[in-house]
């Protein structure tokens, strides 16, 4: 970004996409990184995108825009949904303002929203009896909950009504949490009803006679060639050392 003079900022910050400044970037909007891949998507060159929302690459600089083009066009994806075609956020991270109009990035991984808990809220979140484990990334809920949410699912019940009727409030565990929990717990419930794996967890099979057999006769066979290059290997030792003699 080129420099920019505090008058200049000022002006930059009344256009809509711009959300702030850092010493050395222009922040924009959520907004205006999904507009600019959208509408690269259709053709149009990245000089008039920036000018149609009313700024000017004079004052951003070609280098700058160059990079937003490079790594806006890798973070997102042009899908079509209900006729309408969009850009959704794949990876990387979003920029919003918290109360104190100070920065904060809201991490994509996979296109799930990963947004880290914060220590007031994990220790409110520890007291449910329902919640086994949280961490700032990460919460995991009892196999008794997950049993009675699939439960009161089947009965009718929305996802957000379950959490909170038992005493999980849907904000502050997060709603796309709460979506992911229920896509994975449906799909679990299919061929493990009583959540009595974890997710990822495959049962190892066992052995038979046949089998035990053959990976036994694979490790006597292994052992006696291992064996036998350490002979080949001493022998060679040998034979450099009387040719150095």
């Amino acid at each position: 970004m080129r420099k920019l003079t505090n008058k200049k900022k000022k002006e930059l910050l009344k256009n809509k996409y711009i959300l702030t400044f850092t010493k050395d970037h222009i922040i924009y909007t959520e907004e205006f990184r999904k507009k600019v891949v959208l509408e690269l998507s259709n053709g149009k060159n990245i000089l008039e995108i920036y000018k149609s929302c009313g700024l000017d690459p004079n004052d951003i600089g070609l280098v700058s825009i160059k990079a937003n083009k490079f790594n806006w066009t890798k973070e997102f994806k042009v899908i079509e949904e209900n006729e309408k075609r969009k850009a959704i956020r794949i990876k990387g991270a979003y920029p919003i303002l918290d109360k104190g109009n100070k920065i904060k990035y809201i991490t994509i991984a996979g296109g799930k929203l990963v947004d880290d808990y914060t220590n007031t809220q994990i220790d409110e979140l520890k007291k449910n009896k329902y919640v086994e484990d949280v961490r700032k990334d990460k919460i995991t809920f009892t196999r008794e909950f997950k049993i009675l949410f699939i439960k009161e699912f089947n009965k009718g019940k929305g996802n957000l009504q379950i959490f909170a009727e038992n005493g999980l409030n849907p904000l502050l565990v997060g709603k796309r949490r709460i979506k992911v929990c229920t896509r994975n717990w449906k799909k679990q419930a299919k061929n493990d009803p009583t959540f009595s794996r974890k997710l990822g967890y495959h049962p190892i099979k066992k052995e038979t006679d046949e089998e035990k057999k053959k990976r036994l006769q694979n490790i006597k066979y292994l052992q006696k060639r291992i064996n036998q290059l350490e002979m080949e290997n001493e022998f060679l030792k040998k034979v450099q050392t009387l040719r150095k003699g």
